[in-house]
């Protein structure tokens, strides 16, 4: 099942239309029908924020693709999916890389108010 399914899924069992999900997520229902549909793919941070707001655990929004070790090619931690290349990484891992994407967002905020506030003088 493709990430976009799972997100559709998820989405309707917490019985929230496109637009609550992406009216809480703070990106365009546009976005949300893009990645439903497989069309787009969300960054780590965007992907992160969704799992939280569907409360589930962000592993479970991947492609089974991905992680059905039976449907795939390892090569030296390269995955070959069929529909792209996929390198796999720990769920610590991943974990680690989202909570720091979190962490530079937040930066990058602070530095904004800065600048803005700076500019103002």
């Amino acid at each position: 099942m493709s990430l976009g399914t799972k997100v559709r899924q998820f989405r309707e069992a917490k019985r929230l239309s496109q637009d609550d999900l992406a009216l809480r997520l703070d990106v365009t229902q546009s976005t949300i029908s893009n990645i439903e549909s497989d069309k787009s793919i969300p960054n780590s941070l965007l992907l992160k924020k969704i799992a939280d707001e569907l409360e589930v655990d962000v592993n479970n929004l991947y492609d089974d693709r991905i992680t059905n070790i039976s449907n795939i090619e390892k090569n030296d931690g390269i995955v070959n999916t069929g529909s792209g290349t996929v390198n796999m990484q720990s769920p610590e891992l991943i974990e680690s890389i989202l909570k720091n994407q979190e962490q530079m967002a937040k930066l990058m905020e602070s530095q904004n108010k800065l600048i803005e506030a700076l500019l103002k003088k």
